[in-house]
């Protein structure tokens, strides 16, 4: 090979794995056994462990104090101006100091944001997203999706499940699919369900609901409470049961607007569901401006639901004997309110204003 300047070399742009260097060894004593060779793909497949002070991958521009070196067996770790950033091991990704129990496992010591997924797009659609993708090859009801889990230590150093949200498949049906997204928190040690939302329908301490708004509960207790602090006279903490036939359809006479029905089973040998009771609520007048209502109290009578107590503007229907406690008046201008009426045993007595009293005697008969 003739002699020739390192200037006049050709330029190699594509070098293979197996082209050679000339290398020299120093730490050979014998000058005869320093001159050696050593492949392109050799030196890139072999580096120095390096350290976080000193990486064996580095770049110039940063001192050679930012780059990748092997902090443990079967580790890549990357370092930022000699400080240790995160690595690569068998168990996954790490950021942070720590031992990894994940795939994907952030450490932090301090209160600062650890996750932020930032989108700058001006657009309609939505963005950022977040994606818990369950590729299954045989999807089938009741298949957990994803799970968020709020894990932290209890008094005795265990580590606790003390709340969750969990998706799950609820009909794989083409084009009728149904989901499950529920809320669990841990209540006297125990996780479970709290809000259950699946398909259309959302249970509160039900894990199963039937209906728009299914609430469960085992305590003799407030089941419902509704709570306002407006510092108002007028009503406040309202329930509005609104039934119509659609946003611009009118409604009718007779229409039944909305019931509050009491439910409970019976003592057949296989308890039955049985409405003991009914609060109906319905039209009697749709007129535009002399609109009337009637309100319906029906109990179970006999095995049928039975008004007792029907209110409209025209009367109060009773459909049976109303049972009033005794009540004596102390004098004739008692303290009575105008249409008041009492009774005990000799009189009945009717107020016919305000503090003033009526009585007729009243006797037996055969």
């Amino acid at each position: 090979m003739a002699d020739r300047k390192i200037s006049q070399l050709n330029s190699l742009t594509s070098p293979a794995a197996g082209d050679t260097f000339v290398v020299v060894d120093i730490d050979q004593p014998s000058d005869a056994d320093k001159n050696k060779s050593i492949t392109f793909g050799t030196i890139h497949k072999a580096v120095p462990d390096g350290s976080a002070s000193a990486p064996a991958i580095s770049f110039l521009t940063d001192s050679s104090v930012t780059g990748f070196y092997r902090s443990a067996s079967n580790e890549i770790a990357i370092t930022a101006n000699s400080n240790y950033v995160a690595k690569f091991t068998t168990a996954g990704f790490q950021l942070g100091t720590g031992t990894a129990a994940a795939q994907l496992h952030l450490f932090s010591t301090d209160t600062t944001d650890q996750v932020i997924i930032e989108n700058t797009d001006a657009g309609l659609d939505t963005a950022p997203d977040v994606v818990l993708y369950r590729n299954s090859a045989s999807p089938a009801a009741n298949d957990n999706l994803g799970n968020l889990e709020f894990r932290g230590r209890n008094a005795a150093s265990e580590d606790i499940s003390y709340g969750q949200i969990l998706a799950r498949i609820a009909d794989t049906t083409d084009a009728s699919e149904d989901g499950i997204l529920q809320l669990m928190t841990a209540a006297a040690g125990t996780t479970a369900a709290r809000i259950t939302l699946k398909s259309d329908k959302v249970g509160v301490n039900e894990s199963d609901p039937q209906h728009p708004l299914h609430i469960t509960e085992s305590v003799t207790n407030t089941g419902l409470f509704i709570e306002s602090a407006e510092a108002v006279a007028v009503s406040a903490a309202d329930i509005t049961l609104y039934h119509h036939r659609g946003s611009s359809v009118a409604g009718q006479d007779s229409d039944v607007l909305s019931s509050i029905n009491f439910q409970g089973n019976n003592d057949a040998s296989t308890p039955e569901q049985i409405q003991f009771a009914e609060l109906e609520a319905s039209i009697v007048d749709a007129s535009d401006t002399t609109e009337d209502g009637k309100l319906d109290l029906k109990v179970k009578a006999a095995g049928t639901l039975t008004s007792m107590a029907a209110i409209t503007a025209a009367n109060v229907t009773l459909g049976s004997r109303p049972i009033l406690p005794t009540h004596t008046p102390a004098s004739a201008t008692a303290a009575g309110t105008l249409g008041e009426v009492a009774w005990d045993a000799n009189y009945i007595y009717v107020c016919t204003a305000t503090n003033t009293w009526k009585r007729v005697a009243i006797g037996t008969w055969s």
